[in-house]
């Protein structure tokens, strides 16, 4: 039987991680993490485990080899700083904290919902399950940030004035057009849908130099780089096939299609072999239909689901062959 003290650890594990998955945190909530990891090997234990379930394999060891700043006045730190570490491209920090001052309004949408939000410039913006954003409307400057989940805009023209939207990864920055924006577990895709749009991202030490994408294109933000891949208008409208309540994978990595369903259904996965994550499946089915998306792993990709709880244990079939 599970003891009060392991029960207490565990949530604290949990909240541990829940707080450096989030969008910016204070470097010293990193130095307030390390007291409490060095407390005891149970909550080192707790951590890993409360990580492994999460999905965050490493996160301890890059919680453990960032470096913090000598002063007490530490600066925000970025989710996308944390996991490319030192020296490598991070989030554009001033553009992406910054929006959090005053007359940020925010919108969200819970498990399976889909909101359209109108913006006091005109722009709307169609939030998919599970999605949140942030956007500040001013004379001279547009803005608004993806925190979480996938948001189509619908930019409206303004004169001279540019709508920037910045994601944990890096910003994006339009005139007009239709423009998705969707985090995935290692960056964020953005699909341009009718017009060009400029992206950058920021290090440590300045910006990066920008990018430009013409319309029918992708702009991927990864770990370290911003690449630009050409695409076709039907590609493109497949990835908004959630607005009629489908989920389209094509090609898509399994990390990415069980954060789709998750976003739906509020069931959460686990991988029991991490490698499972990097497996490609394909398909198209509705939205809310769990059972679908299951058969299509067990029947596709031969990846065996089990249940234990509210969650969903993914593992390769072949494991429980006689």
């Amino acid at each position: 039987m599970t003891s009060p003290r392991e029960t207490r650890i565990g949530r604290e594990a949990a909240d541990w991680v829940v707080k450096f998955d989030g969008v910016a945190f204070d470097a010293r909530d990193v130095a307030a993490f390390r007291r409490w990891l060095a407390r005891s090997e149970d909550h080192r234990a707790a951590f890993e485990l409360a990580s492994r379930t999460w999905h965050k394999l490493d996160l301890l060891a890059r919680l453990e080899a960032f470096e913090l700043p000598a002063n007490d006045h530490a600066p925000m730190i970025s989710r996308r700083a944390l996991a490319a570490g030192a020296g490598v491209l991070a989030v554009g920090i001033g553009s992406y904290v910054a929006l959090s001052g005053d007359n940020a309004e925010a919108f969200e949408t819970g498990i399976g919902e889909r909101r359209e939000i109108a913006l006091a410039d005109g722009t709307r913006v169609l939030l998919n399950a599970s999605s949140r954003i942030e956007a500040r409307i001013r004379e001279d400057r547009r803005e608004a940030r993806v925190t979480a989940g996938e948001a189509l805009f619908s930019i409206a023209e303004s004169g001279a004035s540019v709508f920037s939207i910045a994601t944990p990864s890096g910003e994006i920055q339009a005139l007009s057009g239709e423009i998705l924006v969707k985090l995935l577990p290692d960056g964020a895709r953005v699909a341009l849908l009718s017009d060009g749009a400029r992206a950058s991202r920021r290090t440590w030490t300045g910006q990066s130099s920008p990018v430009t994408a013409g319309a029918n294109s992708e702009i991927m933000f990864g770990r370290a780089d911003v690449a630009v891949d050409a695409s076709t208008a039907e590609q493109l409208a497949r990835r908004t096939l959630w607005r009629e309540g489908m989920l389209a994978f094509d090609d898509t990595p399994l990390s990415e299609a069980v954060a789709d369903v998750t976003r739906q259904s509020g069931v959460r996965f686990t991988f029991a072999d991490p490698a499972l994550a990097d497996l490609r499946v394909g398909g198209l089915l509705r939205a809310n239909d769990l059972e679908a998306f299951l058969d299509l792993l067990r029947d596709n990709l031969a990846v065996k689901a089990e249940r234990r709880g509210d969650e969903i244990v993914l593992s390769s079939a072949a494991t429980f062959d006689p």
